[in-house]
């Protein structure tokens, strides 16, 4: 296989200029999205996260049970 010699890539003040423009275009495209998604993050890991708050989370809503009553003659 042939191999080509090196092409010679030249930086213009033009190319640095579009590239400028079409980053913040980027940029500001995706702030909105970065802005709401962040609340769409869970929280960074602090440890053991509480039930009740995972219960309340997936909707869970536990029953009080009385408590038993034993009714034992003896």
């Amino acid at each position: 296989m042939i191999r080509r010699s090196p092409t010679r890539i030249e930086m213009r003040l033009d190319d640095l200029q579009e590239y400028e423009e079409i980053r913040k275009a980027h940029e500001a495209k995706k702030d909105p999205e970065k802005k709401s998604s962040s609340s769409m993050n869970p929280p960074t890991w602090g440890g053991k996260v509480p039930q009740s708050e995972i219960q309340e989370r997936i909707g869970y809503i536990p029953q009080q049970h009385p408590p038993p009553t034993h009714n034992r003659t003896t």
